[in-house]
Formats: C-alpha cells, structure tokens, sequence
C-alpha cells in the first residue's frame, strides 16, 4: 500500500515486475476542466546520451469508451535532464476521465524517461520509460532519478521525422497503478503480464514511423458489462480516432535534416564509436544493453558487476582481474583497451568516457 502523497507505478527492471514509487511532486497541478502531462527526458552526458531534448510530443486524451476529448499540438520544448508540462483543454470543459494518452512526436526527438498525469479531479497516474526498454523500443539509460526515489528508469526514444524509430506511443493509465496485492509473485504469472502490457495493444503501444508518421488513432478496450479482465478471452478491442493538428502543424516539410541525437548515426556514420560509459549502479547492466536487440548507444562498462558491453557487435567481456587470472579476451578497466589474443582492439583511445561511478 502506498504512503500518503506517494503514486505506486508498475515498472519492469531486469525483465521483472517492480514498483516505482512517484511523490507528488513529481505532477504538475492540477487544473480544473483539464489535465496535465508532465513529460521528463533523459540527461545529455559527454560522451554518452546526447541531444535527449527537443520538441514536446503532441498528445491527445481519450476517455475509457475511446471518445477523443482534448488535443493540445506544438507544446514547446524541453531541455535534456528536464521536463515539461503539457496542459490538455478538454472538449466542451468535460470533466470525464482521460485514461487513455496518444504522444505523437515532433521532429526534434526526445528521450522520455517518464511521464505524469493529473486528471480534472486530482487524480495522478504515471508511466516509466523502461517499459519502451521491455516492449522493444529503441532505447537507452536516462540518468535521471525519479524525484524522491533512487531508482532511475531507462528512456524511450521517439521522433517525428525518423531519425528514431518510434514515432509515438499511447498509455491507459489505470493499467500500470500498482494495486494492493496485484502483482504476480510466480515467474510464469510475471511473464504473462509484461506479455499483455506490452502486446494487448490498449495498454501501452508504440506506433513505428515506417508505418505512421503523425500517429492520430489509438487502440482501446471496448466496454463490456461481461467482460472479466482477467480472462484475455473475453477482451476485446476497437480504434479511436482524433483530429489531425492545425495546418501549423505540417512538421514533415523539406527542412528534414539528419541529426546524431546519441543513439542512431547521422549520415551512415556511427557517432559511438569513440564513447565510452562508465557505471557501477545495479540497474545499469553491460548484459542488458548487450542482449537488448534495441538498445543503442556508446560502449559501456559496469564497473561493480565487472562487464562490458561492446555495442558495435553486442558482444559481452569480462573486465580482466590478474587476480583471478583473468589476463586476456576481457576489457581493461585501466587502459581502456579491450584486449583479445594479448593485442588492444582499438587503433586509439576514446575521445569521450563518460564516468556515473559518482552519480
């Protein structure tokens, strides 16, 4: 049960279900006949996350029988390591419930770690971007805490002009509040949950540029008076659509440029390849990032766990230790060289090592 002013989300850390506590604090405040989003994204790290702020998204809110009630389109911009508050006008100042959110991408690209919603009537649900990690999104550590907490969630990387992947994503609230007892003990029952959450499509969907550039249309469950929600069987599904933005809003022009935003090459080139990051949290695992298929971003070491991750190929090394007879085919921590068949494989050293062994 949570404490008094504190929001229990679901997360997903490891592969596992987990609890991410959000104080108040973390919300902006509350309006009237309206709600607000806060959205916060990543921190830009020498030689590590960069350019993980830019445009706002859109975002457009429907209540639970997928009625589209508000729009709010070109909410700004938002600075790496910050966040923004979006305020969403509802239709005809309707206080109904916006459970369900559609963020569509403006083409200045962001990495959202989290994000936060207050409701007309004060209610507060949030969603962590670890789950952009878990459902296979592009994605990368964000180096921001969750105010209040120690834990710092991964963060999903969307765009509006392709330079990433993921060019929105929707949320139903309700589904990621953590309830009293509702989450799964047993590793099967785990599973089977992060399954739905990410696959069932109305509680969290990504929607891919290559197939919607401006993603207007969300996926919602339809209301029925039979249906038990824990039984995938008698659940179904329908689309609800909202209006396109104002003319304003043609961001697909010709003023398309490529940019390195610290996760995909600009140009064809790969801008990792002298980058280096450095970590000892528990959260931040060499194997994670290299077993992720959608992980993207610099070289990187855990110093704590002693592995490393080199991103090029995604291939995992111990880090050498002459005291475990650990002398070759492992990374040195000290040089900085991964070292194969007694030889360093790099022509020369990192440009920019980025060292969280302190934050």
């Amino acid at each position: 049960m949570a404490a008094a002013g504190i929001i229990d989300a679901i997360g997903v850390i490891s592969g596992l279900l987990g609890i991410f506590q959000f104080g108040i604090d973390n919300f902006a405040e509350q309006k009237s006949v309206g709600s607000t989003i806060r959205v916060t994204v990543g921190l830009d790290t020498a030689g590590g996350l960069s350019n993980a702020g830019g445009d706002l998204p859109d975002v457009r809110l429907f209540n639970e029988a997928g009625k589209f009630i508000g729009i709010k389109a070109g909410p700004g911009k938002v600075k790496d390591g910050g966040f923004g508050d979006i305020t969403i006008d509802h239709n005809d100042d309707t206080t109904q419930q916006p459970t369900y959110a559609l963020f569509s991408a403006n083409k200045d690209a962001i990495c959202v770690a989290y994000t936060a919603i207050t409701w007309p009537n004060g209610d507060k649900y949030t969603w962590v971007g670890n789950w952009g990690h878990q459902c296979g999104g592009t994605w990368y550590y964000s180096n921001v805490y969750v105010s209040g907490s120690n834990e710092k969630p991964d963060c999903l990387w969307i765009d509006g002009n392709n330079d990433q992947p993921q060019s929105g994503f929707q949320v139903h609230w309700p589904e990621f509040v953590q309830k009293e007892d509702d989450t799964p003990i047993d590793q099967i029952d785990q599973s089977a949950k992060i399954d739905r959450l990410c696959n069932a499509g109305p509680p969290f969907k990504m929607y891919k540029y290559a197939d919607v550039h401006d993603p207007k249309s969300l996926t919602y469950w339809t209301i029925n008076n039979k249906r038990d929600e824990n039984d995938s069987a008698t659940e179904g599904t329908a689309v609800a659509y909202a209006p396109s933005k104002r003319a304003a809003s043609a961001k697909f022009g010709s003023s398309h440029y490529p940019r390195s935003n610290g996760t995909a090459a600009a140009g064809g080139s790969n801008p990792h390849l002298n980058r280096l990051v450095m970590s000892s949290a528990a959260q931040h695992t060499a194997a994670g990032l290299c077993e992720s298929e959608t992980s993207l971003g610099p070289d990187f070491l855990n110093v704590a766990d002693g592995t490393f991750c080199r991103m090029s190929d995604k291939t995992l090394w111990p880090v050498c230790d002459a005291t475990a007879n650990i002398v070759d085919s492992c990374f040195n921590k000290d040089s900085q060289q991964l070292v194969v068949n007694g030889l360093a494989t790099r022509d020369s050293p990192y440009e920019h090592v980025t060292d969280w062994t302190s934050a």
